[in-house]
């Protein structure tokens, strides 16, 4: 019994394979909680030191739509089973797939991770501040690893 459960719950049992959508997208949820803390505190640092009000309205609607982002993946993408369930085909579907399916939902966060990494892309150009080059690359990578986790590829 106790080997059932734990090659069932195991992404492990292969050394050496593609990671499919569903790992790219527990990793997605996985890595940003930290990187959804450190990016608000940072963006309040920012923010505390003077900017222009261009780049202060990016950073504080950055820093909330972060603080709903962290609930977003605990509310629908934070179990073993949410994951699952997003990805597959069955009469219950996950509640964010119902109307538009897991394809529309993936490439939207990737495009939401593309917009922040292109808004602080800019940022960067216009204020030289060295915290918008690290949150457009975070983006970037965020928004690349959910590329990876839409399934078109199944």
């Amino acid at each position: 019994m106790c080997a059932f459960f734990v090659e069932q719950m195991s992404i492990a049992n292969k050394f050496c394979s593609w990671p499919d959508s569903e790992f790219f997208l527990r990793h997605v949820v996985m890595m940003n909680y930290a990187g959804k803390v450190y990016s608000i505190l940072r963006g309040i640092e920012v923010v505390a030191t003077g900017l222009d009000k261009w780049n202060q309205a990016l950073f504080v609607s950055y820093a909330v739509f972060m603080t709903l982002g962290m609930y977003w993946y605990t509310r629908f993408w934070l179990l073993r089973e949410d994951v699952d369930e997003y990805y597959t085909d069955t009469t219950y579907h996950h509640c964010l797939t119902l109307k538009v399916g897991n394809i529309p939902v993936t490439l939207g966060v990737a495009f939401y991770y593309a917009l922040f990494c292109g808004l602080f892309a800019w940022s960067y150009v216009e204020i030289s501040e060295p915290v918008s080059l690290s949150l457009s690359i975070w983006n970037g990578w965020c928004c690349a690893n959910l590329l990876l986790a839409t399934p078109l590829y199944k």
